[in-house]
C-alpha cells in the first residue's frame, strides 16, 4: 500500500460524491495533520467530509499525525522561484508527506505545485476517482465530475483536466 498525507480537499471533495472509501482503499497507512482534520471536522461540522473523516480517524482507517522533524518546514519554506504562495497548514502537509515518504493527496494548486517541486508524488480527487474507474470500482467516471462540478468544484468540462480524464477511462 501507499503511505498518503491527506489535505482537506479530498476529504471533503470525496464525500461530495460518496467516494470516501476510496482513500483506504488506495492508500495506507493514511495520514492527516490535527489542522486539516479541524478543518474538515470542526469548522466543516455538517458539511461535506466532516462525518466521514470523524467516522475514518474512530475506526482507525485514517490516523491523526503531528509533524515530528520542523526542520522540514524551513526546507518546504525555501520556495523555488517563481512559486505560488501557500498556507502554513499546507506548508506542513508537504513537510510531513516528506518526513513519512509519502504521497500528498491533495486538490490545491499551490500544494500540488510545491510538492513537485520538491520531488514529492501527489495526487488528486480526480486522479483517485480515475484510478477507481480503470479499476472498476466505480462504474463510470463522468457523472462524479460532473456532481463535483455542481458542487463548486473548479473544473471546466472543455478543460484538459476533465478531458484527458474521461480519455483515460475510455468515457470519450
Amino acid at each position: 500500500m501507499i503511505t498518503a498525507v491527506v489535505d482537506s480537499g479530498p476529504c471533503i471533495h470525496l464525500a461530495v460524491v460518496s467516494q470516501t472509501a476510496l482513500l483506504p482503499r488506495y492508500f495506507q497507512p493514511l495520514l492527516i495533520l490535527p489542522q486539516v482534520y479541524d478543518e474538515v471536522v470542526t469548522q466543516g461540522r455538517g458539511r461535506p467530509g466532516a462525518s466521514e473523516l470523524a467516522a475514518a480517524c474512530t475506526d482507525g482507517s485514517v490516523r491523526i499525525v503531528e509533524l515530528s522533524d520542523h526542520h522540514l518546514i524551513d526546507q518546504v519554506r525555501h520556495v523555488p522561484s517563481g512559486m505560488p504562495d501557500v498556507s502554513d497548514v499546507d506548508v506542513r502537509v508537504l513537510a510531513l508527506a516528506m518526513e513519512q515518504h509519502a504521497i500528498v493527496l491533495s486538490d490545491d494548486g499551490s500544494l500540488r505545485l510545491l510538492a513537485m517541486a520538491h520531488g514529492v508524488p501527489v495526487i488528486g480527487s480526480i486522479g483517485i476517482l480515475v484510478w477507481a474507474r480503470l479499476d472498476g470500482v466505480i462504474p463510470a467516471l463522468k457523472p462524479l465530475l460532473d456532481q463535483l462540478i455542481a458542487s463548486g468544484f473548479h473544473l471546466d468540462p472543455h478543460g484538459r483536466v476533465y478531458q484527458d480524464a474521461l480519455r483515460r477511462v475510455g468515457e470519450q
